[in-house]
């Protein structure tokens, strides 16, 4: 059994794990299911549904959800998280994009904006 990931997990950490996780998926599909246009579609709508997943879990943590529709609790929450980082990495790492430098670079944008004043 591999070794379970550590709370303290990087994001080079997280992108060769979902490289390996990509791999893995796509070996459990058909062949024109794996291959690539096809495979980041079907990871692009597994990742709308896993925000559509979060969305209902904010509305639960605001009340705006039924009861009968679970239970809304920081555990539940960080599931939901986890769920869309996970598709994100799986979709970089589908691409080669590597997701530690491209948030790295985000990051000095937002902050080159609030020293510009914006």
């Amino acid at each position: 059994m591999p070794d379970l990931p550590s709370p303290d997990l990087s994001l080079r950490d997280l992108r060769e794990w979902a490289g390996t996780q990509a791999e893995r998926l796509r070996r459990g599909l058909p062949e024109e299911a794996a291959a690539h246009p096809t495979f980041v579609l079907a990871q692009a709508a597994k990742l709308a549904e896993e925000v559509g997943e979060l969305q209902a879990e904010i509305l639960g943590h605001a009340g705006y959800q039924r009861r009968t529709k679970g239970d809304f609790t920081t555990e539940t929450m960080a599931g939901e998280l986890a769920d869309v980082l996970i598709c994100v990495a799986v979709l970089s790492a589908s691409h080669g994009v590597d997701l530690g430098q491209a948030v790295a670079t985000k990051i000095e944008q937002i902050e080159a904006r609030h020293r510009d004043g914006l």
